[in-house]
């Protein structure tokens, strides 16, 4: 079951990785702390990948299980990976949690990463370390069994969530992508996201945040606030955002 598991963070630590609906939500406090939640809906990805396994494959325990639960980050890392942790590391493993809800026969694969964070110096921390955290479980060497995933499609899943840049305080939340980062991670997911767009799947990201007071700007003429501005929506896919990775970025004060 744990290799189940390892093929979920895969997937949904690919950030805006093909075949997936990813909504990223932040509920603002006050003080600057915040709730974070990455919902990823990979019905669409177990689909594409049903279609590239053998049957063989299909009737295997690991395939036909059904599972609806939640796992701690730090409690599914073995004792010789927590010991290499720094204690910055334990912390946020410790306050991440994964809830799953998996059918794989019936093409259902719902994620939603959970962590809640006491400061905004918390929130930066979870942005730029939490890929860093899943890659120190060696999921590339998990993947390579053929009960789980082919070579052809576990190719091009990188792990990667390099490519931004964040300031983040109680009154602001900025984040600009680093437009070469993110064309050398594109360039190596490429084929990936090709087979998708050929599926005609247009793999639609989205960003919704919640602030405590109303926002006084938002730095992308694409977001859309709520009556009250307190709520920001920023929705596009990955064509768009292949085109133009400015797309992504934020600059809200409020």
């Amino acid at each position: 079951m744990k290799k189940l598991y390892f093929l979920v963070l895969m997937l949904l630590l690919s950030v805006i990785s093909s075949c997936v609906n990813v909504e990223e939500r932040y509920t603002f406090l006050k003080d600057g702390a915040c709730k974070i939640d990455y919902r990823f809906n990979m019905g669409k990805a177990i689909s594409v990948l049903s279609n590239l396994l053998p049957d063989s494959v299909k009737q295997t325990p690991s395939y036909l299980v059904a599972k609806d639960t939640a796992i701690n980050f730090l409690s599914d890392l073995s004792d010789s990976t927590r010991r290499k942790l720094s204690s910055e590391q334990v912390n946020l493993a410790r306050a991440t949690m994964l809830h799953l809800k998996i059918n794989l026969k019936n093409n259902l694969m719902l994620a939603t990463l959970q962590y809640e964070a006491k400061s905004p110096k918390e929130v930066k921390y979870f942005l730029t370390h939490i890929s860093k955290l899943a890659q120190k479980q060696q999921l590339g060497q998990l993947l390579n069994s053929p009960q789980m995933v082919s070579p052809a499609t576990s190719r091009g899943m990188v792990i990667s969530q390099d490519y931004f840049n964040y300031d983040i305080s109680s009154k602001r939340f900025f984040r600009k992508v680093d437009t070469v980062k993110f064309r050398k991670y594109f360039k190596q997911n490429e084929a990936m996201f090709n087979m998708a767009k050929a599926a005609l799947i247009d793999m639609p990201y989205s960003v919704v945040m919640h602030f405590p007071r109303p926002v006084k700007k938002t730095g992308n003429i694409r977001a859309k606030l709520s009556a009250d501005k307190k709520q920001l929506t920023l929705s596009t896919n990955l064509e768009e955002i292949s085109k133009s990775p400015q797309i992504m970025n934020l600059k809200v004060e409020y």
